[in-house]
C-alpha cells in the first residue's frame, strides 16, 4: 500500500528537524473500530506522552514545554503531524508509524 502524504514545508536532512506532515487519512470513511485503531497505533509508537492513565496524540514532549515534541491532530485534509525532534527519533517514529496505518483508509494519491 502507497502511504499518501504531503509536507507543508521541506523536512531537511539535518541533525534537527522541524516537521509539518499531513498524512491523507480519510476519515469520512473511518469506522468505530478505525478510530480505535488509530488510538493503538499512537500507543506503540515511541516515546506517547501519557496524562491521568490516559495516552495523548503527541510523543518526546510538549510543545512550549521542551525541545522537542511531536503532535497530531485530525484536520480536513487528513492527519497532521507537527514538531521538532532529532532525526533519528523521527525516522524510527515515521517507519513505525507509516507500518501501522496502511489498514487505516486513504484519499487516493
Amino acid at each position: 500500500m502507497i502511504i499518501c502524504f504531503y509536507d507543508n514545508s521541506e523536512i531537511k536532512d539535518e541533525p534537527i528537524i522541524n516537521i509539518d506532515r499531513v498524512y491523507c487519512l480519510e476519515f469520512d470513511k473511518f469506522t468505530n473500530d478505525s478510530w480505535d485503531r488509530l488510538a493503538e497505533i499512537y500507543s506503540l509508537l515511541p516515546s506517547q506522552i501519557i496524562k491521568n492513565h490516559i495516552g495523548q496524540p503527541c510523543w518526546f514532549g510538549e510543545e512550549g514545554k521542551t525541545d522537542f515534541f511531536l503532535w497530531a491532530s485530525v484536520e480536513p485534509s487528513g492527519l497532521q503531524i507537527v514538531g521538532t525532534l532529532r532525526s533519528g527519533d523521527w525516522n524510527e517514529w515515521e517507519g513505525k508509524f507509516n507500518k501501522y496505518i496502511a489498514v487505516l483508509p486513504f484519499f487516493e494519491c
